[in-house]
């Protein structure tokens, strides 16, 4: 169909006794149409053929909900072969230490990957203080050149803001401060149980209202993933209402801007991206322990319901998988800051998990950080 011209066809009839017939020919077109629905159905046949046999269809119920039968769901094969086993590799890993202390069950899983990741970037790392609050700082491993050494980005760890095992930060700081060549400067805030809201936004407030005193906003950058994807956002809403001026840039990896964690994801990412039953649906109230007091009428705790609140972001990148838990989140998100008016960027990789560039081997998260850097090397000025 698609290779050389074919020899004209012979047929009989209008356009003479088994002579050359033009394409037009009423013979021609119809014999075309045929042997094309003849193509055409037997690809519908085999296309059919080639999807998962399922019992039963899906019933719909009045009130919209919907009854999904049993099916095996594959592996993406728009993902790369990494991608599709380190997220095997996760689940298996994470049903292993199940049951186990936060600080253990967080480092088993995320342990490796840290030193996957530090091999990947070299850097260098120490510890500090600002406005009394414990911070690492990794800059570059040959240095920051002089025309980015006034420049700054604050990183807010992720861990359901109960759980970091030392250095949980750097998973996403240490490449962007290889890549960017910018210092970052990593908040260790305080964490739920001993902390509740607002603990966290006023650590991050307290760094940054320092970090303020030698470097302009406009060249400062903030960013986190998961619970610090929403740290992030809750923290930009702090800024306002305590007079600080927002930062040139904003991050929200794998995260939306409303604890309350609604949205289809919430169902979908567990199941294929954590091979865990669905999170129960919790109304309105955030399924976050560290939130359980925050009143839903506060725009610092939930910044993503208030438009007022959004419309004043800075740029904000908001990154996302297809199998993400957080995917709803991130898209609902960046629908409302488009619609206020912000320069908000929505990047989703299919078949990526929650957090599925925190695995330095799978391409993908490669693409994940250079797209971080290029965001903040942007808008640092």
């Amino acid at each position: 169909m698609y290779g050389a011209a074919a020899a004209p066809a012979l047929v009989p009839g209008a356009c003479g006794l088994y002579r050359p017939c033009p394409r037009d020919c009423p013979q021609v077109k119809a014999r075309m149409m045929n042997r094309l629905s003849k193509w055409l159905l037997s690809a519908a046949l085999g296309f059919t053929l080639a999807l998962p046999a399922i019992a039963q269809p899906v019933e719909v119920r009045p009130d919209g909900s919907m009854a999904v039968p049993a099916m095996t769901i594959p592996d993406s094969n728009l993902m790369s072969a990494e991608g599709n086993q380190s997220r095997v590799e996760h689940i298996l890993a994470e049903r292993a230490v199940k049951g186990q202390p936060v600080a253990a069950f967080t480092a088993a899983l995320y342990g490796p990957r840290l030193e996957r990741t530090k091999a990947a970037f070299p850097v260098t790392i120490r510890a500090d203080m600002i406005a009394g609050v414990p911070v690492l700082v990794y800059e570059p491993k040959d240095g920051i050149a002089p025309e980015k050494s006034d420049k700054l980005l604050i990183n807010v760890h992720g861990g359901g803001l109960v759980a970091c095992f030392v250095e949980c930060g750097g998973m996403e700081s240490i490449p962007v401060a290889a890549l960017t060549g910018i210092r970052v400067v990593s908040v260790d805030f305080r964490l739920a149980p001993a902390a509740q809201f607002p603990a966290a936004s006023e650590d991050v407030a307290a760094v940054y209202r320092e970090v303020l005193k030698k470097t302009p906003p406009q060249k400062i950058g903030l960013y986190g993933c998961s619970a610090g994807g929403l740290l992030a956002a809750q923290s930009l809403a702090w800024f306002q209402s305590h007079g600080l001026p927002m930062p040139a840039a904003a991050g929200i990896l794998c995260a939306g801007a409303d604890p309350g964690m609604g949205g289809d994801s919430r169902i979908i990412g567990k199941v294929l991206g954590d091979g865990e039953n669905p999170m129960p649906q919790n109304g309105t109230r955030s399924a976050l322990g560290y939130m359980r007091d925050a009143a839903e009428t506060d725009s610092n705790a939930y910044p993503g319901r208030f438009p007022d609140v959004l419309r004043r972001f800075p740029p904000t990148l908001v990154i996302a998988g297809t199998r993400d838990s957080a995917l709803s989140g991130a898209v609902h998100l960046h629908s409302r800051l488009v619609a206020m008016g912000v320069d908000a960027r929505l990047h989703v990789w299919e078949g990526g998990r929650h957090a599925f560039f925190y695995d330095v081997r799978v391409p993908e998260s490669r693409e994940a950080y250079d797209v971080i850097a290029r965001f903040m090397l942007d808008r640092l000025k």
